[in-house]
């Protein structure tokens, strides 16, 4: 079975909206940034919360739930799907979700105990908490999920939506990832030694609407790409780094599997300059027995464990306004997550 995607949404270092994330893709701009402690990073600017979030409810919002609402938003005016909203729901993928807002509700409870601890916090302290408060901004009462898988956790949120809508589970979910480059974020790259070893962090939120073919056919729906195809597997990797291994014969075989034999036109890489890209590159093409070419939105966006999200819209962006019939987008997690995902143009 294939899935449509119907609608996008997109608040990225490089804009917000669809439009404007593909016109800086299309001219190569790239949101990366040096600031002023010497760190390169792609950051988020205004995103336009404000337009799409009532006061009331801004102001207790997390800004990584603000990116998430914004986003989603986009997705279901564009896509507007005319469902139950006991039917239509969410699925989420995020790394580090509302860190900040963890750290500082759980600061407050070891620090003086449960009367020191701020309730005004707490429903923003959990993981699911850009799930929960999108689905709360935009009266969706469907399957309400949160994949928090690394790297991996965009691409496996779309293969754990594609099944729900086969298990005729829902009729729509919005599917999408977000992360935010926050200060504890930041600080543990540092100690983590990634940023010394060349990586560049990012962060941002991306969504697409997606729906069963036969539903979005009978809809007339403006369907923008096929999800037709998709691998999952696990290697033997290290939590931090990516091991000594040269070779992750399970991350071929999700390559192999989302492929399913057909000719694979474009490759939308997670290649962020680190020691990861060879070992991608080795597994792509053991998989797929060749190697197409590749594009590297990283270098554009910045590296996050959501980025995988945006580099799904890139797959979009490929297939409609540069004629690929079919595109690749692989995974590969620190602690051995493999997830590969085929888009196919509409037609």
């Amino acid at each position: 079975m294939r899935f449509a995607v119907t609608a996008l949404g997109v608040v990225s270092p490089l804009g917000v909206g669809e439009e404007a994330f593909f016109a800086a893709l299309d001219a190569g701009t790239s949101a990366v940034a040096t600031d002023g402690d010497g760190v390169r990073s792609a950051r988020v600017g205004e995103f336009g919360a404000k337009q799409h979030i009532a006061p009331g409810s801004l102001r207790r919002l997390p800004r990584l739930s603000q990116m998430a609402i914004v986003a989603g938003k986009q997705a279901l005016l564009a896509g507007a799907p005319p469902y139950d909203p006991t039917r239509t729901g969410v699925v989420l993928g995020t790394g580090l979700g509302t860190l900040e807002e963890t750290i500082a509700f759980m600061r407050g409870y070891l620090d003086g105990g449960p009367e020191a601890a701020s309730p005004l916090l707490f429903p923003s302290s959990v993981m699911n908490a850009a799930a929960g408060q999108l689905a709360l901004e935009c009266k969706l009462r469907g399957v309400n999920s949160t994949v928090n898988h690394r790297d991996a956790s965009p691409l496996s949120a779309l293969a754990m939506a594609c099944d729900l809508l086969e298990l005729g589970r829902a009729d729509a979910l919005v599917v999408g990832a977000v992360d935010e480059l926050s200060k504890p974020a930041l600080a543990g790259y540092q100690k983590l030694g990634a940023i010394a070893a060349g990586l560049v962090p990012g962060e941002g939120a991306a969504m697409m609407l997606v729906e069963r073919e036969a539903d979005a056919r009978k809809r007339g729906a403006n369907i923008r790409a096929w999800v037709n195809g998709r691998g999952e597997s696990s290697d033997d990797r290290p939590r931090v780094g990516w091991g000594g291994a040269a070779s992750w014969p399970e991350a071929a075989r999700a390559v192999r599997e989302a492929a399913g034999g057909r000719h694979i036109d474009h490759v939308v890489s997670g290649a962020n300059g680190t020691r990861y890209d060879a070992r991608e590159i080795a597994a792509v093409s053991d998989g797929l027995g060749a190697t197409p070419p590749s594009v590297t939105p990283i270098a554009q966006i910045g590296e996050s464990f959501s980025s995988g999200m945006q580099r799904l819209l890139c797959a979009v962006f490929l297939l409609e306004r540069r004629g690929a019939e079919r595109v690749l987008v692989p995974s590969f997690a620190q602690g051995g997550a493999n997830v590969a995902l085929v888009l196919e143009r509409a037609g």
